[in-house]
């Protein structure tokens, strides 16, 4: 039986009342409760509350959710239920609301948020912020769906980013918290047939109350619990060295996974579920629980690709990315994990992917999954992986650690790294215990400041954000520290097909079409793969454009699939520490043309693959591209005229997808993520020009070593898993024979 996760604490204070109507009056713009205008609805027709529409476009609307939805047939009112539905009609959407803004929004954002709310709470304000002496309050549905469609097209960015940041937060939030939409879809919140998997008995480090710093000795303490902090604790604990790993985060046995996706935000992934870069226009996603990105990353275990490690070599001055050490570390983690591709079964958004390629002579590949030589067909391990069938660092590495006597702490936030000198000694912070019912975050937990001393080596493993600002809270100024980030931008496309996909069965990501992946010459270009289709990861993506519209979209859900077009970048960003909040990484990166028109190529293919497949309706996921809809007696066939030479579909890749290749910017304002994050703090053969040397070793440091994604000298192009715990076994090992 799969246990309930404990509710996080909402922040009451985090709006004030007035605050609230403003912001709720915008929610139910974005998410409207439709009505239509027939004799029993008239008396609510100027309703503010309500959005009102004919009745032939209520039973249009209806008829076209009966296509692709297949309700309980003892529900008989889910359909006029779901559209009636608001935000403001259940609690659990404010409560959500309040956390996200309380505990999530950096404070530069949050007073950003706050000063509109504030202004738009008095007509003068309103005047200026909507040209209308009318509050938001006080307006129509209709009236403020206008507002927002207007701040969207605005020659300011401040209105396209107040536009963006209030649909995404309404839009996320609902699909998590809505009563009628999962079951308007049929979408469980567990996989189907889920069985849960015999979980390691972790042992973790308790310290008693207490004011006074406590002091613990170690070896070598690790800071992180992830993929390659995993790794290292097993090579250097085998080798006979007293080894401490500490996280932040908290572990989450598999009888609590997966957990719904509103849980898994709060409890497994960094900031809530996303970090935004400055500006708004990207969202990064990464991990922050006991076993870290490798907790919630989606299985795919590709090998670092021979160009690119031709490329590091070179450009990093460091033979190792070329020599066969580097490819017995990748076939050394790949053993461990049990990677394979031999019982890959691909489920309908990846099966449409493979033989979509094919149909247009592309090369699709079945991309290798760490599930230990098995079969799992469960779509969703980015929630956490029950069964424990995936063999991420919890079910690998870090028992294996345990095994050879390595020590485990959670909850312990590590401020800074200890100096003796040039020599690190230790890391300091404060641990926080678990609380009522050893559960994180329950009431009864405590505070106690901790010293843990390291008497060969203190180990990063904070991951390419949390490393750069670890390093720079320690009072490291190496310049490279922070640069070069790397990121692996996505753009999304979207299909519906006439027949149920039920997206979130089957495995995430086992395919891969590599046809553009060097469109340069140079090896930047784009990998095309299927992505992760829970509701309220993938519908956000995709622009909004009205309440009626939004809503008829989502119902469509079990029709769809969702593609990346996942870019090899040769821009770069950084990474900075919030001068308010010390603990918090801040991002700086925008997508280079270059890059964008890389991407858009990989958007064109995408949407042929799919048409190709006979979807019904492609979305590109850029404001102002209108979908494609498939005209009803369009042909597949093998005639000239047929597949993608349709003249309506050439058509439609002509307006709107071709000038994004040419311009290099999917239309103005397009949304990027990613969730691979490289090169923060690269390694290469001098501190000119890099942040650690091939040792992993911090440059002008003793003692001090990086073994993270940050170490890449550059962008993988491939998902990094593997190439980042080939790089920290290959550093741990040099660790031995320094340290011994």
């Amino acid at each position: 039986m799969q246990l309930p996760v404990p509710a996080s604490p909402v922040p009451e204070d985090a709006l004030t009342e007035a605050q609230w109507a403003t912001l709720s009056a915008f929610c139910e713009a974005i998410i409207p409760s439709i009505r239509s205008d027939h004799p029993s609805d008239r008396g609510s027709r100027h309703n503010a509350a309500y959005q009102i529409v004919s009745a032939e476009d209520i039973e249009r609307t209806k008829a076209d959710i009966r296509m692709t939805t297949k309700p309980d047939a003892t529900e008989s009112t889910l359909e006029d239920d779901y559209l009636r539905e608001s935000p403001s009609s259940y609690p659990a959407f404010k409560e959500a609301v309040f956390r996200f803004i309380g505990r999530f929004v950096d404070q530069d954002n949050r007073n950003n948020l706050l000063f509109v709310l504030n202004a738009l709470s008095y007509r003068a304000g309103s005047l200026l912020l909507t040209g209308r002496s009318r509050l938001i309050t006080e307006m129509s549905i209709p009236e403020r769906q206008t507002v927002l469609q207007e701040w969207g097209n605005a020659y300011l960015p401040m209105y396209r980013d107040l536009q963006r940041s209030l649909t995404q937060l309404t839009v996320i939030t609902w699909i998590r918290t809505s009563p009628t939409l999962g079951r308007l879809i049929t979408y469980p919140h567990t996989p189907v047939n889920h069985n849960f998997g015999e979980a390691f008995a972790f042992d973790f480090v308790q310290i008693p109350t207490g004011k006074e710093q406590e002091v613990i000795e170690t070896d070598i303490v690790i800071v992180g619990s992830g993929c390659t902090g995993a790794v290292a604790a097993s090579v250097l604990s085998q080798a006979g060295l007293s080894v401490m790993v500490v996280d932040k985060s908290y572990y989450w046995p598999p009888s609590y996974l997966p957990m719904t996706e509103m849980e898994a935000s709060l409890n497994l992934f960094q900031n809530g579920g996303v970090t935004q870069a400055d500006g708004g226009r990207f969202s990064v996603i990464s991990g922050s629980c006991w076993g870290g990105g490798g907790t919630i990353n989606w299985s795919a275990s590709l090998h670092l690709q021979h160009p690119v490690r031709q490329e590091w070599a070179r450009s990093s001055g460091l033979p190792y990315f070329t020599s066969p050490a580097f490819q017995a570390d990748m076939d050394a983690v790949c053993d461990v994990m049990g990677v394979s591709t031999e019982h890959v079964v691909h489920n309908s958004t990846n099966k449409v992917l493979m033989d979509g390629a094919r149909l247009l002579g592309m090369s699709g590949k079945t991309v290798p999954q760490n599930t230990g030589g098995k079969s799992h067909q469960c779509g969703y391990c980015t929630l956490g992986c029950g069964s424990c069938e995936k063999r991420g660092p919890t079910e690998s590495w870090l028992p294996d650690a345990a095994k050879h006597g390595a020590k485990f702490m959670e909850g312990f936030s590590c401020d800074r790294i200890v100096f003796e000198g040039k020599r690190a000694i230790g890391v300091e912070g404060v641990w926080t215990s678990r609380g009522e019912n050893r559960l994180p975050g329950g009431s009864g937990a405590y505070t106690r400041p901790l010293l843990i001393k390291a008497r060969k080596a203190v180990i990063s493993a904070s991951g390419a954000l949390g490393t750069p600002v670890l390093l720079k809270r320690s009072g490291l100024t190496n310049p490279h520290i922070g640069a070069h980030l790397k990121l692996h931008p996505v753009s999304v496309l979207g299909a519906i097909f006439p027949e149920p996909t039920f997206p979130w069965e089957g495995s995430i990501l086992t395919g891969v079409v590599t046809d553009l992946e060097n469109q340069d010459g140079h090896n930047h270009g784009v990998k095309l793969e299927a992505c992760t289709m829970l509701p309220s990861w993938f519908l956000p993506q995709i622009p909004w454009t009205g309440g009626l519209e939004w809503k008829a979209l989502s119902a469509k859900f079990r029709h769809a699939t969702g593609y990346i077009s996942l870019a090899r970048d040769s821009g770069e960003g950084q990474i900075y520490v919030d001068p308010k909040d010390p603990a918090r990484p801040r991002i700086i990166y925008d997508v280079c043309k270059k890059d964008r028109q890389h991407i858009a190529a990989g958007l064109e293919a995408l949407a042929k693959i799919n048409y190709i497949k006979g979807a019904k309706e492609i979305i590109v996921a850029a404001p102002g591209v209108p979908p494609f809809v498939r005209d009803a007696s369009a042909d597949t066939g093998t005639e000239e005229t047929h597949g993608v030479n349709d003249p309506r579909f050439r058509e439609w890749l002509e307006k709107y997808v071709h000038p994004m290749m040419r311009s290099g910017a999917p239309a103005r304002d397009t949304c990027f993520a990613s969730a691979h994050q490289m090169g923060s703090a690269r390694m290469g053969s001098t501190p000119q020009s890099s942040a650690v040397d091939g040792a992993g070793r911090v440059w002008g440091k003793q003692g001090l070593y990086v073994v993270d994604t940050s170490v890449f000298p550059a962008a993988s192009g491939v998902n990094p898993m593997i190439t980042g715990m080939a790089t920290a076994r290959g550093i741990a090992r040099g660790i031995v024979r320094i340290v011994r």
